[in-house]
Order: C-alpha cells, then structure tokens, then sequence
C-alpha cells in the first residue's frame, strides 16, 4: 500500500478524487524512521537517528540546524507560544470539516495547513476549539489523529497527531508514544499525550523520561513533578534533573519535588545523594533560564544542611567545585544580600557558613587531587580538575599548551590556551596558529548566512 493510501484512506465515502502524486510521496513515515534508529544500548536515537525525513525541507539549505526538540523547549520555556487566531481557527475549521466530510481533498487540506505551520504555538486553542464542537465526528476525529501520527513523512503533522490522539486517552496509543517520544522532537506532544492516559499516567511518563536526555527528559521531568509515587520522587532528586541541555531547567523543580531537605536530613545518605545534591545547587546558584537558588524556599536549610555533610564527607573534586560555588554565592555583594535577609537568612548564618566553605575548601589535599586530575584522558574528570584548579590558583599554562599541540583542531583546546595568554605568551600561540590552520584554506570570504561554517578537514 503506498503512502497516499496509507495517508488518507483512498477516495473517500464521498466521491473525493484522489491525486496522481503528492509532493510527501515516496518519503519513509516520521514513525518508521524512529522505530528504526531506536537506540539498543541507551536512551534517545541510534546514529542518525535524530536526522529526521524532513530535514532538508525544514532547513531550507541553511546550515544552522535546531537541535531536537528546542525550538519548541524554547518557545515554551521563554518565548511563550503565542496564538495566531486565523491559524487556530483555519486548522480548527479544517479538521471539522474533514470529521464530517472524510474525503481524500479533506484530510489533504488539514495536512497542508499543519505541515506549513507551527503546532506548538496553535495546539491548545486547536484542542479547546475542537472540544467545544458539538457535531464533530470522534471516530474521523480518532482516525485523523492515528493516521497523522503513524503515517506522515513531516514533524509538524505527526506533532499534531500526537495531540489529537491524547484527546482520547487511549490504551492502545500507549506503545505509539513511547516509541515517538524517544525522539526529543516529539517528546513534549507524547508527555502531553501519556499524562491523559486514565491509567498508570505516571509510570508511562517515568519510562518515557529515562529513554531521553534534551529537551524531551526536560518536559518530562517536568510533568514528573507532580507524581506522589516515592519512587519517582527519589529518582527525580537523584537522577531526573539530569539533562544534557542545562541542569538549571530542572535543578529547582527536582529539589522540591524530590524533597531534597528531607533527604540531606536522613540517617542513610550517600555518595550518590551528596553528588546529586551538590549539582542541584551549583545549578540553582547559577540560576539563568529558569529558577535559581532564590526562589527556592529551602535554599537556607539545604545549604546548611549540605555544607554539614561535606565537612565530613567532602572527596571529590566535584565536591570541591560545589562547595566553590556555594561560596561564592555567600561572598556575593551586600546588595544582593537585603533581600535575602529577609526571606530567611541572617548576617551569622551567612558568616558561619562562609566560614564553613572556607574550612572545607582550604585542605591540604585537594591540590594533589586536583593534579590528578588534570592528567586525566577523562575529557568530563579533566574539565572539572581545570575549574578547581582556577579555584586554587595553580598555573596550568603549560598544561593547555601542551594538549592544544597535541590536538590543534579542537577548537576547545585553542579557547582555553587563549583565556591563559599574556603578552609574553602571545607570540609563540600566535606563530603556531599560522603554522598549523592554514589561513588561506579556510578563508570562505563574504557569506550571506547566520553563523559560521566549519572548515572540512
């Protein structure tokens, strides 16, 4: 059967001409490209994976590419969706007519009003529209959604029927949006979708959530929230403000939800708690997109109460970073301190716990740890050792010198021997630069594009 038939059902129940050719034809749906690229050994998609049917339509030649799933994270998170009316009320209008009317023409006109737009920023008045619409046709309405989903070639439809159908709340669809939602482009639509279902809503959100890193483990997390089932509520503080967009999206919906005061204050704290929370805070200190460590109400008790684990159990050169942060954040100007007076803290708890990081920070052994570091393969354990290492004022000029000759395409590499410089260093990196790029092969001249283009090797 070919995707025309598979699309849109034929001619139809009434008399509707079914087209030649389309312009979507001979495409792999969305849906068979996800169950193909399913990654085996891990979360999120195999190699390839997040490359999607439409690619190249959707980009339009440019060379910027949005990762998966964040222009809509974006959108939602701090752009608000907005709401084109006419595009609310075409789509809305569309999708009637297609319940009432099932042609091929019908159910053709609602995919090309979607596939051209943007769901994200129409879906929920769609939605509300279609609910208030008393002679819609549910079963068409049911077919519309499943045929969408399964069957389109392009993001923005399988987007809205992924949306229709959690109107339904069915069983059956269950299956359908953990495989699609394994793709950050459509996790938010199936955490939508799977938080309808009448049951196991949480448990169905809690798997989804651990096959994804971006932007979809965001969306979820974030519905997670909510659950009252211990067991979520422990990985959330544990594992589930993990992602690999920022911390700081999740870090103080993970802290309250996962109760990370009462956790801090039990008898059976470990290593992995302790890491856990040390993130949550070096995030929350951060702050930036989302909330920061002054909206969180417990930020007073939790800090003391993790200052008072660490005086004890401090080891890790991450547990040095985090306890660099939290003081930098008791050292922050008076200013910013007014506020903070009055929401709980106090001149002597502020001091004593100022005293409390320098205590901790100040021990003879986190230089040679520190130097362990830095001599690690581990790019991650090596990032954390340089931080720590400006923490305490050790020189790794020669250090960064030494990895950017050994890898002089990392760009990376190039950005920390260049934060080290001075002007007696200047000259020999700038020698090198000329011996080792090539100027001329990657001058491009004049573009007329965003951004900045790799050169190829």
């Amino acid at each position: 059967m070919g995707l025309w038939s598979r699309l849109f059902g034929g001619k139809g129940e009434q008399g509707g001409h079914e087209p030649s050719s389309m312009p979507w034809d001979g495409r792999p749906s969305i849906l068979e490209h996800v169950r193909s690229h399913v990654a085996i050994d891990g979360p999120g998609m195999a190699e390839g994976g997040d490359t999607l049917p439409d690619e190249e339509r959707i980009a339009q030649g440019s060379k910027i590419r949005w990762a998966a799933g964040a222009m809509d994270g974006v959108a939602t998170h701090h752009m608000g969706t907005g709401e084109d009316e006419e595009a609310v009320r075409k789509a809305a209008e569309l999708v009637v007519a297609y319940s009432r009317q099932p042609t091929a023409s019908n159910k053709a006109a609602v995919y090309r009003h979607v596939v051209a737009g943007h769901v994200v920023s129409i879906i929920d008045p769609v939605i509300e529209a279609l609910t208030n619409e008393p002679l819609i046709g549910h079963e068409r309405l049911y077919e519309l959604a499943r045929s969408f989903a399964t069957d389109a070639p392009d993001r923005e439809p399988v987007k809205f029927g992924i949306a229709l159908l959690g109107m339904f709340g069915q069983p059956q669809d269950r299956d359908l949006f953990l495989t699609l939602g394994r793709h950050e482009e459509f996790t938010l639509f199936c955490v939508v979708a799977l938080a309808n279902s009448p049951e196991d809503a949480d448990e169905a959100l809690w798997t989804l959530a651990r096959t994804v890193a971006g932007w979809g483990r965001i969306h979820a997390v974030e519905r997670l929230a909510l659950s009252e089932d211990p067991e979520i509520r422990r990985w959330l503080l544990r594992e589930g403000y993990w992602n690999s967009v920022m911390y700081e999206y999740t870090a103080a919906t993970c802290a309250r939800a996962g109760g990370l005061l009462t956790a801090l204050g039990d008898d059976d704290v470990d290593r992995g708690l302790l890491t856990a929370a040390g993130q949550i805070l070096q995030a929350l200190i951060a702050g930036g997109p989302a909330e920061g460590i002054d909206d969180y109400e417990d930020a007073r008790p939790v800090i003391e109460s993790f200052l008072g684990r660490m005086a004890s159990s401090a080891e890790t050169v991450e547990d040095f970073l985090h306890v660099h942060a939290i003081g930098g954040y008791l050292d922050e100007d008076e200013s910013l301190w007014a506020g903070r007076y009055d929401a709980g803290w106090s001149p002597e708890v502020r001091e004593r716990l100022r005293s409390e990081c320098r205590s901790i920070l100040g021990r003879p052994e986190w230089e040679g740890r520190v130097r362990v570091g830095l001599e690690s393969g581990d790019e991650l354990v090596f990032a954390h050792a340089d931080q720590a290492a400006r923490a305490l004022g050790i020189d790794t000029w020669d250090l960064h010198r030494r990895r950017l000759l050994e890898k002089p395409a990392d760009p990376g590499r190039w950005y920390h021997v260049m934060a080290l410089c001075d002007e007696t260093r200047i000259g020999e990196v700038m020698a090198f630069a000329e011996a080792s790029i090539g100027l001329t092969t990657i001058a491009t001249g004049a573009g007329d594009e965003l951004g900045l283009v790799r050169p190829q090797a």
